[in-house]
């Protein structure tokens, strides 16, 4: 299944097709049984739409965790998610900026076992990150992407003092966790997985990290460097 959705553009709209309306039922049906509880009529749009309206406020958390699975693949085809490696995916900020980020629920079922979970999940997630900078870095060795361009990572993972080593300049404050407070349940799933454990997120922890194209580039021989330690390291 790895194999055939990295190589077929056919498959990945049929993954896509089927995870909709697989989110489709799961979001539909409560709404009309919610509407039906509550002795609205679902038939009339004004109500379902106000059924559906509180469905999403009451558990937007939820929501975005299922959306984070169900719509990865259709974001990748439309090109709103761009991977770099398996974990590392890039969006689109402002005034030409981009954001790193971690892979999705759906990346960690389609690259990741069961049994993988704990260090040697951690390990692969490292050296993934780091193929992906060097790939990022690769793009502006070929001119693609200006080296001017600002990258930015919002988490509680990495290390300030690690990310620092690496020329990147971190920022905290709680400005930062709302996104992790949003992303609650895709956080404790994929944080619990890395640790081995059922563990609960530091979100408040959440630091930002940012470096320019240039300085990514000047580190390329020593992410390099990281990138063959870790392998060892999985051997």
């Amino acid at each position: 299944m790895k194999e055939w959705y990295e190589r077929s553009n056919a498959v990945r709209w049929l993954v896509a097709l089927v995870l909709l309306i697989g989110f489709a039922v799961l979001f539909g049906g409560p709404a009309f049984w919610i509407a039906a509880a509550l002795g609205l009529d679902y038939g009339n749009p004004l109500h379902l739409g106000t059924v559906v309206v509180l469905q999403l406020v009451l558990l937007l958390p939820f929501w975005m965790l299922m959306a984070n699975f169900f719509f990865a693949p259709l974001l990748r085809l439309a090109g709103s998610l761009r991977y770099y490696s398996p974990y590392l995916v890039v969006t689109r900020g402002r005034k030409g900026s981009r954001a790193l980020h971690g892979a999705t629920l759906f990346d960690y079922v389609l690259w990741f076992r069961w049994s993988e979970r704990g260090p040697r999940a951690v390990r692969k997630i490292l050296t993934w990150y780091v193929e992906g900078l060097l790939a990022l870095a690769r793009e502006m060795d070929q001119g693609n992407i200006p080296r001017d361009t600002v990258f930015s990572a919002t988490s509680f993972i990495f290390s300030a003092s690690l990310a620092r080593r690496y020329g990147f300049r971190v920022e905290d404050g709680t400005r930062f966790s709302l996104g992790g407070l949003l992303t609650y349940p895709t956080q404790l799933l994929t944080y619990s997985f890395a640790r081995g454990r059922w563990a609960l997120p530091p979100v408040f922890r959440s630091k930002r990290a940012t470096i320019t194209g240039a300085a990514l580039c000047a580190q390329v021989d020593r992410l390099q460097r990281l990138r063959s330690r870790l392998i060892r390291t999985q051997a």
